[in-house]
């Protein structure tokens, strides 16, 4: 599961903890919903201010956004938001983006009211939205398998929308109930790189009500009045310079201005009151006990009983979301889980514990972030626990059910983070494993042989343990999905040495490790007959990328944010063999490159007629976040890696340079 992405911009809504399990998350770039009071919505709004400052480079933004929201807490739990929104278009690229809000809203638990919605024009006129324009529809996460049956999506269309004009969208949403009964809790981020202008957030609840709110990061700031029995709360956030994205970087959760709102004591609570409705789900029933006892039937050791639980739930139980009503946070139980063979996370993760609990192995549900946040501030929400996985403590594996073509005790986006851990024995806070290159390798060999009349053939084999052996299954999937010789043919495309090839993989399916992926390809173009003729050493037909591709992410100078970096090690290894049997001289240098996050090495020598190249790439990183700092320390090194990796290199036969004894003819082109 995965947080609702309308929580980013601060959507009229309480934490819903929908669409979870995903594992990537697009960042909105507008807001689907804003806030202001009655008396606001009846008078006319404040001009919202021009896009703030853009940082250096940074383009212009095409649109400002503003909002003023008052949130109305109630003693039995029930709310009531008041929002309107500002967006003043700035470029005629934001009028098809900006000129028609969508507000989202649950169904049988929340009422949605538009107080008004208009045009405003740059002479002050206003343009009234006809209200039977209005657009209700069953809203769609825009993922695959993923179906929220009773969230509905109101579209509100704008007239005469023009360059300079603002679109004003006022809303009041009713909350009767939340996910968890008797709590309420909320979170709203500021991403730095929407061009916010100046917003402001109302709190108000009775003093009886304990209501924990946190506004952090740069910009944002709460100022608390007591009024008799009511505690009121203004939150003002003043946005400095917007910046840019930056490829790689945490989540805004992390580290942009937020405001987290709850009614929870801290995230012990918040992992009971979830507990209390999944460890029910998890009965052991017969179904399972006879399920459990179909999977293991052979096996005795509990260590392999376990990985066979595992191994059957990623083949025969398939990723499918439907939310309604409490399902956004409360898991299906796990006979129905059985019964269906489809379910989300929290359903995958109830079935996993069912079966491995009728074996008697002890097992716990695991709250933690799927996408790309890394922290856990307080107070207590669901904004950065989006996802549930599993913990075994016998042999302190965490282990993740719905990652369908990870290995037992393989995680996704999931190693080094935060994690709330949830069992009969009670609940507790963690932090799961960082990543070790050792347990995450990729094996790539190519050999090629050129024959007597130029004919250029070879094949590549990949070995792949860990996230590597994740991502090879995922190929594998794309390979026989599409065809085993035309991907070979897109990949020789790809690498720019075109020809025919044919991939062999294995069922995604076999957990086994290495992962193999083998591929067998010729050329189009022929290495052509001395004198006159010479060719670049091709790479053949790899799938995954080649030494420090994945692991370290995407260069970024000046980099202001903390990135995500991944440990691991990649070899590749090629090795070319003309069938002239006249020796092949040397003269490029090897090279090494090492610092305290990576090393990489590059090696060739001459075996009679073979020439071999190989080269190895290792990131140790000991943390799967990375500070901003340390891209300027290994960003030039990575770049030579790359050049290195990247770099053409001319093969010829000696005789048809003719150097002069002990000089090599492999000529390095840039």
């Amino acid at each position: 599961m995965h947080r609702s992405t309308k929580l980013l911009l601060g959507a009229a809504a309480l934490g819903l903890w929908v669409n979870a399990c995903a594992s990537v998350v697009a960042l909105p770039q507008t807001p689907k919903t804003a806030a202001t009071p009655d008396a606001a919505a009846r008078k006319p709004a404040a001009a919202a201010k021009t896009a703030l400052r853009p940082a250096p480079g940074a383009e212009p933004a095409p649109y400002s956004v503003a909002f003023d929201r008052t949130l109305t807490l109630h003693a039995n739990r029930t709310a009531e938001s008041v929002n309107t929104t500002r967006i003043k278009i700035l470029t005629e690229a934001a009028l098809r983006n900006m000129g028609q809000q969508t507000v989202s809203y649950i169904e049988g638990t929340q009422i949605l009211n538009v107080v008004e919605a208009y045009t405003e024009k740059v002479d002050g006129r206003r343009v009234a939205v006809d209200p039977a324009t209005f657009i209700t529809r069953d809203e769609a996460s825009g993922l695959n398998a993923v179906y929220m049956r009773d969230t509905k999506a109101l579209t509100v269309i704008f007239p005469d929308l023009a360059v300079g004009d603002t679109v004003v969208l006022a809303t009041r949403v009713s909350t009767r109930a939340g996910v968890f009964p008797g709590h309420y809790f909320a979170d709203v981020v500021f991403p730095s790189y929407v061009p916010f202008a100046d917003c402001t957030i109302r709190i108000v609840a009775p003093k009886a009500l304990t209501v924990n709110v946190a506004a952090l990061g740069a910009g944002i700031e709460d100022r608390v009045e007591e009024d008799g029995d009511v505690v009121r709360h203004l939150v003002a956030y003043h946005p400095a310079i917007r910046t840019r994205q930056e490829p790689g970087a945490t989540a805004p959760l992390d580290h942009d201005p937020r405001l987290l709102v709850s009614t929870f004591k801290d995230y012990q609570e918040l992992g009971r009151a979830y507990w209390a409705e999944a460890e029910k789900r998890a009965a052991v029933t017969p179904e399972i006990e006879a399920q459990a006892a179909e999977i293991t039937a052979g096996i005795a050791d509990k260590r392999a009983q376990a990985i066979a639980i595992d191994h059957w739930i990623k083949s025969n139980v398939r990723y499918v979301a439907i939310y309604l009503g409490t399902g956004r946070v409360v898991p299906n139980d796990a006979n129905t889980v059985l019964k269906n063979k489809y379910g989300d996370c929290k359903d995958q993760a109830t079935l996993m514990t069912a079966p491995l609990a009728a074996k008697g192995i002890a097992s716990e549900h695991v709250l933690i972030n799927g996408t790309n946040a890394h922290e856990l501030e307080a107070p207590a929400t669901l904004g950065a626990l989006n996802h549930v996985i599993v913990f075994l403590p016998d042999w302190g594996i965490y282990d993740d059910p719905s990652a369908s073509l990870a290995g037992f005790g393989v995680l996704a986006n999931t190693y080094d983070k935060p994690a709330v851990h949830l069992s009969a024995n009670g609940v507790h806070l963690a932090r799961t494993p960082a990543m070790r290159p050792q347990d995450h390798a990729l094996i790539t060999q190519t050999r090629i042989a050129i024959s007597a009349n130029g004919t250029v053939s070879g094949e590549t084999r990949q070995s792949a343990t860990g996230l590597f052996a994740t991502f090879a299954r995922a190929g594998a999937a794309t390979i026989q999905a599409n065809g085993p010789e035309t991907m070979a043919e897109r990949q020789l495309q790809v690498f720019g040495t075109p020809g025919k090839g044919r991939y062999e993989v294995d069922s995604s399916r076999n957990f086994a490790e290495p992962y193999l992926v083998k591929g067998r390809f010729t050329l189009s173009d022929r290495f052509a007959a001395p004198p006159a003729g010479r060719t670049v050493i091709p790479i053949g037909i790899p799938i995954l990328g080649r030494p420090g591709d994945l692991l370290l992410g995407a260069r970024q100078q000046g980099r202001k944010l903390p990135f995500t970096c991944l440990a691991g090690r990649q070899v590749e290894e090629i090795e070319v063999t003309l069938a002239d049997d006249k020796p092949l001289n040397l003269n490029v240098q090897g090279r090494k490159i090492a610092n305290k996050m990576f090393t990489y090495k590059l090696d060739y020598h001459v075996e009679g007629h073979t020439l071999k190249v190989r080269r190895e790439f290792v990131s140790t990183t000991p943390s799967q976040v990375c500070a901003p700092e340390i891209e300027a320390e290994m960003g030039r090194q990575l770049t030579e890696v790359r050049t290195s990796v990247n770099s053409l290199l001319t093969l010829t036969p000696a005789a048809v340079r003719k150097p002069p004894e002990g000089v090599g003819a492999l000529l390095p082109r840039d």
